[in-house]
C-alpha cells in the first residue's frame, strides 16, 4: 500500500541513504537517519505520556530543525499538528488552543507567555530548556512507535490569517498533503539531488506544503532560517549550494537588489518559485539577469486547496495572456463561478472555484463555514479571476481587496501591476477608502526605490496611459519601505494598511 504519511516518508530515506542531510540549519545538519530516531523519540514519548491517536499537539514555535523533529514526531504518533504562527497577540493564539481543543503546546521559554491565556492545554514543554526537554522523552525509545497512521487522519489543522473575520482551523489530511507533494513534485520538477531554502515560516501552509515535505518524500534536503535575512539568505545559497527557494515578490525584490546578490556564486540555484502577490515582467527580467538559466514557477494557492491551485511554467510564460497565473496543477479541476453559482463562460470574470485530491476536509469545528465554502464539490476560493479557452487562469483579485467605486469595480492586482512598472516603485498597495461621491476611492500606498523621491504627477500620467480613468488611483501616499505592514509570508497586509489610512481620513 502507497505511504501517504511524512513519518513513513522520512522512515522510508532513512533506510535508503539514513546518512545523507535531511536538514540544515546554520552549522547544524541533521541526517535521515538521526531525524528518523529524533522524530521516533517524539512519537513514543507522546503516547507514554498519554496523548492518543487523533489529539491535536500544537507548536508556537520559529523555523528550526527541532520544529521539523516535532512535526514528523507527532504524525508518527497518528496526532495531528497544529503549527501556529507566533507573531499573533496572546488573545488569538489562546483562540487558536482553545478552538483546536490542543493537548500539549511545544514551545519556548521566549514564547510560552503567548499560550497562556489559553485554558485547553493540559501540559506545555518549553524545547529550549534542557531539563524540561529530557523531562519530557524521558525513556522514550527511538524505535518506530506501533501506530497505524491511515491516509485520512487529519495530518495538520492550519489557521486561516482571519483576514475576512474569526480565524479557521483548515483541516488537511495525510492524503491531502501527499497529492500536493506529487503535484510540487511533479509539476515543478523537483528531485532528490535538491536543496531547497525555506525563507518562510513553517507555520506557513506554503512553506510546510509546498517545500519542506515534497523535500523530504524526495529524500532532498531543506535548509531552514529561523528569521528572514536578505544578507544571510544569499549566503546560505552559495554555502549549502541551495537549488531552488519560494519567496513573495517583495522578498525576491530584496534579493535582487542587495549589493550582495552581485558578487556571491549563485549558479547552483536552478528554480525560483514566486507566489503570493504579483510578479511583473520587470521583476522576472531581474532575476533572470541576477541567475541566468534560472526558471521562475509563479504558483497560486491557498490553505484550503491544500495549498497549490496552478502554476505558471517559465515555458509557458511568453505563449500565456499577460498578468496569467498559468494552468491548474496536474489533477486539479478549475473553473470560475458567476455571482449566481453558474459556470461563466470563458475570459468571463468570476469566483475561481477548484476541485482535487488536496482540497481540505473541511474547517475544523466549524460545520457552518465549511458548508459555506463548498458548492457542489467545489471550493469557493473567494478570489476573482477568468479562465480562456486554453486553461489559462487569470487572477484579478481576492473578493475583499476588490474596490467599488462609482458602480465599476477595480481590480487591485491588475492597476498594481500597472503602478509596478514605473522606474520608481518598489512596492505598492492599491486600497479602497469611504468617499461620499464614489462610493470607494481608489488610492495607490507606494514605496519607492532605495535614493528615489516620490512624483505623484509622473506616476499617475503613467497609470493614465494604461488604465481606464475610473481605475486611476484618486490620490497617492508615499511612505517608507519599514512603513509598509509586509507579514511574515512577504504579503502586505492590506486590512491593516487600510486601517490606518481609514483612520487618518478620520481625523482630518
Amino acid at each position: 500500500m502507497m505511504q501517504m504519511d511524512v513519518g513513513a516518508h522520512v522512515a522510508h530515506n532513512a533506510g535508503r541513504h539514513g546518512r545523507k542531510t535531511a536538514l540544515i540549519e546554520g552549522d547544524r545538519k541533521l541526517t535521515y537517519g538521526e531525524l528518523d530516531r529524533a522524530s521516533n523519540r517524539v512519537a513514543n514519548a507522546l503516547l507514554t505520556w498519554g496523548a492518543a491517536a487523533g489529539d491535536r499537539i500544537a507548536l508556537v514555535l520559529p523555523s528550526t530543525i527541532d520544529w521539523v523533529v516535532l512535526y514528523v514526531g507527532i504524525a508518527k504518533a497518528g496526532m495531528t499538528a497544529v503549527p501556529l504562527n507566533y507573531r499573533l497577540t496572546p488573545p488569538e493564539i489562546a483562540m487558536m488552543l482553545d478552538d483546536s481543543g490542543a493537548r500539549l503546546v511545544f514551545t519556548s521559554s521566549g514564547m510560552e507567555e503567548l499560550t497562556l491565556g489559553a485554558s485547553t492545554p493540559e501540559r506545555r514543554v518549553l524545547i529550549d530548556d534542557a531539563a524540561a526537554y529530557a523531562a519530557f522523552l524521558g525513556g522514550a525509545g527511538e524505535d518506530a512507535p506501533r501506530v497505524e497512521v491511515s491516509r485520512e487522519t487529519i495530518q495538520a489543522i492550519l489557521y486561516t490569517g482571519g483576514t475576512t473575520g474569526r480565524s479557521k482551523g483548515v483541516m488537511l489530511s495525510h492524503e491531502n498533503v501527499f497529492w500536493n507533494t506529487l503535484h510540487e513534485t511533479i509539476d515543478t520538477r523537483m528531485h532528490e539531488d535538491d536543496n531547497t531554502l525555506l525563507l518562510t515560516p513553517l507555520h506557513h501552509a506554503a512553506a510546510l506544503n509546498c517545500w519542506l515535505l515534497p523535500h523530504l518524500y524526495l529524500g532532498a534536503t531543506a535548509t531552514i532560517m529561523p528569521k528572514y535575512d536578505t544578507a544571510a539568505a544569499i549566503r546560505a545559497i552559495e554555502t549549502h549550494k541551495v537549488t531552488n527557494a519560494f519567496t513573495p515578490p517583495s522578498m525576491a525584490r530584496d534579493i535582487f537588489n542587495h549589493p550582495a546578490a552581485r558578487t556571491a556564486d549563485l549558479s547552483s540555484f536552478q528554480r525560483w518559485y514566486v507566489g503570493g502577490a504579483t510578479l511583473s515582467r520587470s521583476d522576472r527580467d531581474r532575476m533572470h539577469a541576477l541567475i541566468p538559466g534560472v526558471e521562475i514557477f509563479f504558483q497560486y494557492g491557498l490553505s484550503e486547496a491544500g495549498v497549490i491551485v496552478s502554476v505558471l511554467k517559465e515555458k509557458d510564460y511568453e505563449a500565456a495572456p499577460p498578468g496569467s497565473i498559468g494552468r491548474a496543477f496536474l489533477n486539479f479541476d478549475i473553473k470560475i463561478l458567476r455571482d449566481d453559482l453558474t459556470d461563466a463562460d470563458p475570459n468571463e470574470v468570476g469566483e475561481i472555484a477548484v476541485r482535487g485530491p488536496s482540497v481540505m476536509q473541511g474547517y475544523f469545528n466549524n460545520p457552518e463555514a465549511t458548508r459555506a465554502t463548498f458548492h457542489d464539490g467545489w471550493l469557493r476560493t473567494g478570489d476573482m479571476g477568468s479562465l480562456d479557452e486554453n486553461g489559462f487562469l487569470q487572477f484579478h483579485d481576492r473578493k475583499k481587496d476588490m474596490v467599488k467605486t462609482g458602480g465599476l469595480n477595480v481590480y487591485s492586482q491588475e492597476v498594481e501591476q500597472v503602478i509596478l512598472r514605473h522606474p520608481d516603485v518598489r512596492e505598492v498597495a492599491i486600497l479602497g477608502l469611504p468617499s461620499e461621491k464614489w462610493g470607494e476611492e481608489v488610492i495607490a500606498v507606494i514605496v519607492c526605490r532605495e535614493g528615489v523621491t516620490g512624483d505623484a504627477d509622473s506616476i499617475t500620467a503613467h497609470a493614465r496611459r494604461e488604465l481606464a480613468g475610473y481605475k486611476v488611483p484618486k490620490r497617492i501616499f508615499f511612505i517608507d519601505y519599514a512603513e509598509m505592514p509586509i507579514n511574515y509570508s512577504g504579503k502586505i497586509a492590506k486590512k491593516e494598511l487600510r486601517k490606518r489610512f481609514e483612520e487618518q481620513e478620520a481625523v482630518q
